[in-house]
């Protein structure tokens, strides 16, 4: 299993899930939507810890680099790969990419 989960997408992950587990716990007035939150909790939590997530696969999201908002693996065939590239490229021309706004002579305003 290749990691496709971040160091930061990680530590939204372990946060999010932990705090749907504890509503999910805690919170009695969720009723009948506790074992969906839970679920969802522990879902995030397990993606987080192992920092693989098979939706970020499906959509060809490796943010493993760290150096953009959402890095779109560029490496796939067909489809995805194409509209990966257009997205980096795009990230990069608006300044969402974090190697363009830490540049030498850039400053973040």
């Amino acid at each position: 299993m290749k990691q496709n989960v971040g160091p930061r997408e990680q530590l939204f992950r372990i946060g999010v899930g932990s705090l749907a587990l504890a509503g999910a716990a805690l919170l009695p007035k969720l009723r009948g939507w506790r074992w969906l939150v839970g679920a969802w909790g522990l879902a995030n939590l397990a993606s987080g810890l192992t920092r693989y997530c098979p939706s970020n696969q499906l959509t060809g999201i490796d943010n493993t680099q760290g150096n953009e908002l959402v890095h779109f693996d560029e490496s796939l065939q067909g489809f995805r790969g194409r509209i990966g590239q257009r997205l980096n490229e795009l990230q990069h021309r608006i300044g969402a990419a974090r190697d363009r706004l830490d540049a030498p002579g850039r400053s973040r305003s």
